[in-house]
């Protein structure tokens, strides 16, 4: 290896090596999350590029401001790939690549910063290996290649361009110089990534690890020393008062996890054993760990159950105060430390979010690089065997993305290679099956077929199952002109009924209303008895309710049931006049006049909305009430 080898071909061979080791995954499919915030979501499908499509795209996410940025994107693939996820693929690897290049440069000036010198040619290329490590890990695939982790990614762009900016600003302000510019445009950077995810709220926490170690809250003014201490602290001060009066109050109240089978307490018990093994997934990526799905993992019940909880809690602990230990004698190694950490604040807190996802490391593992780069460093320069393991360590983390790129590559590969590996994850069954289902297109008499009952059987019987193995069963053998066996109705009931009411759920029933209105023949008692089991339950989207009406006025002819469902689906607007109004517009639109007058009906005796308040136009005929 040339150490005067110029960084911009340093660069260049990061990115070159990168797109080859990720290129074979563009092939594959969309995959679980996808669906819902791509395929299915019509917003970021624009017919043209104009303003008002890019606005529409805009709000294609739910949330207090939603992630614009990424959704816009999104929009942007549909207009020149339709619904071909290679094209969507493509951007999210360029979007990777252009992480990898922001990585090269800003571990090249935390090095220099660390060295306490201008970046010289041996730390141009321990950067590059830096950057090549992290762009290369095989942690980094489901990032990259499932589409609706762009979200995640895009975000770091833009923290990575704040970083920059920010270190800039600060060593400036050391040097003697104007840094505020920068330190502006820093924060603008941040505020750009949170409109792609909310996790760059962490901004202002990975700046202040760089404080606490290399900046050390330094400046040539003693009055920017001063206000750079103040702000911090105020900003910390701020951050404990909102957390323990706004989102512990939130997350602790009764029914806050009503959708989940964990409470926000043991939520926490169980990241004291997800973090360890997330450090463990970074320094040894061996395929059996990295199997994208964790919908089986155990919940921590207590600090002893499992027992790893309170081992993986020290562990934890020890780490924290070491990197606080070390920050004056080590600082790029406690900076690591505090990257990892601060990189999980949120995901690894009180919120309600499921337990374990690998995209969750996709910044948390320059953390962990730093610190083995700055253990490693002594021995680099000392010993030729030394780098002579870091070649074959690098070598065989591209070995092992090429493999796992190779296999998200296949649609096929990937569902068995999934359910393989982790044979107790229904989502990894449920994918599987259905894919089976695909190939035996309608045919029962295809082995196909008979596969995909197997799995979906197999799925359904697993712990803490979702009724969706069971919406399974019954969509194929109805499809394929096939018995529908009353004992996967009554388990998809009990699933329905005791089950907490999570977006498996929902989504299980959902669709199997959705495709009787398609046409498809299913038994309208048993199906009103599922959505019976959830009509009661709180929490449910109002066009849900909307829907399991609709069926029981149409097919069950059951006004008193349809009754109860329009009820539950106005109390869950909010009784929201314009919302109430949009909806019955867009049932008299569809020519649902029976289903508009009913909700209407329902609307006016809750008092919710005003019946005269309520114009319809359809067609060319002028607007006039609506007659309940």
């Amino acid at each position: 290896m040339n150490p005067t080898l110029p960084p911009r071909w340093l660069a260049l061979a990061l990115v070159l090596v990168t797109a080859a080791l990720f290129w074979p995954g563009l092939s594959g499919d969309f995959l679980f999350d996808d669906f819902p915030n791509i395929v299915a979501n019509t917003r970021v499908q624009p017919q043209q590029l104009d303003l008002d499509s890019l606005a529409t795209a805009a709000g294609g996410y739910s949330g207090m401001i939603g992630r614009p940025l990424a959704t816009i994107s999104f929009a942007l693939d549909y207009l020149s790939s339709g619904r071909d996820p290679w094209g969507y693929k493509l951007t999210s690897l360029g979007v990777h690549l252009v992480n990898a290049l922001l990585v090269f440069w800003l571990v090249r000036r935390l090095l220099a910063v660390a060295a306490g010198r201008t970046p010289l040619p041996a730390s141009d290329l321990a950067a590059a290996l830096v950057a090549l490590a992290w762009a290369v890990h095989p942690i980094q695939v489901s990032s990259v290649l499932y589409i609706v982790q762009r979200m995640e990614t895009l975000a770091v762009t833009f923290l990575l361009l704040g970083f920059l900016a920010y270190l800039r600003g600060r060593l400036l302000q050391i040097a003697g110089g104007t840094g505020w510019p920068w330190l502006v445009g820093s924060a603008l950077l941040a505020g750009v990534a949170l409109l792609s995810k909310e996790t760059a709220v962490l901004f202002p926490a990975f700046t202040l690890a760089l404080e606490l170690t290399l900046l050390g809250f330094g400046a040539a003014e003693a009055r920017t020393r001063r206000f750079l201490g103040w702000a911090y602290g105020l900003l910390v001060a701020a951050v404990v008062l909102v957390f323990v009066f706004w989102a512990l109050p939130m997350n602790l109240q009764d029914g806050a996890f009503f959708r989940r089978d964990f409470t926000a307490v043991e939520r926490v018990l169980t990241q004291l054993r997800v973090l360890p093994m997330y450090l463990g997934w970074m320094l040894l990526p061996l395929p059996d760990f990295l199997v994208f799905y964790r919908d089986d993992f155990e919940v921590s019940r207590s600090l002893l159950q499992p027992a790893t909880t309170l081992w993986g809690g020290l562990l934890l602990v020890a780490l924290a105060a070491l990197a606080l230990a070390i920050r004056r004698l080590r600082p790029l190694l406690a900076l690591g430390l505090m990257w990892f950490f601060v990189a999980h604040l949120i995901t690894s807190n009180i919120f309600n979010l499921e337990l374990v996802f690998e995209h969750r490391n996709y910044l948390a593992l320059l953390g962990v690089l730093l610190a083995v780069a700055d253990l490693l460093a002594p021995a680099l320069r000392r010993a030729m065997p030394t780098r002579a393991v870091l070649a074959a360590a690098l070598l065989l983390l591209s070995a092992l993305t090429l493999m796992r790129t190779a296999t998200w590559g296949d649609p096929f590969q990937l569902a068995m290679d999934l359910a393989e590996r982790n044979p107790k994850s229904q989502r990894a069954s449920n994918d599987l099956a259905t894919l089976y289902a695909g190939l035996a297109d309608g045919d029962a008499s295809s082995p196909w077929y008979a596969k995909a009952m197997a799995e979906y059987a197999r799925g359904a019987a697993l712990p803490r199952s979702s009724p969706l193995s069971e919406q399974g069963l019954i969509l194929l053998a109805a499809s394929s002109g096939q018995p529908v066996q009353d004992a996967w109705w009554d388990s998809l009931v009990a699933k329905l009924r005791d089950n907490p009411v999570g977006a498996q759920e929902r989504s299980a029933l959902s669709n199997l209303v959705r495709q009787r209105d398609a046409g498809l023949v299913l038994d309208d008692k048993r199906l009103a008895e599922a959505y019976g089991a959830l009509i009661e339950r709180q929490g449910l989207p109002p066009d849900m309710y909307v829907q399991f009406a609709n069926h029981a006025l149409n097919k069950l002819g059951d006004p008193e049931l349809a009754d109860r469902g329009y009820d539950m689906a106005i109390r869950q607007s909010g009784r929201d006049p314009e919302y109430l109004a949009s909806l019955i517009t867009g049932m008299v639109t569809r020519g649902e006049l029976a289903q508009a007058q009913r909700l209407l009906a329902r609307a006016e005796h809750l008092g919710a909305l005003d019946v005269g308040s309520i114009v319809i136009s359809v067609g060319d005929a002028p607007g006039k009430p609506l007659d309940p």
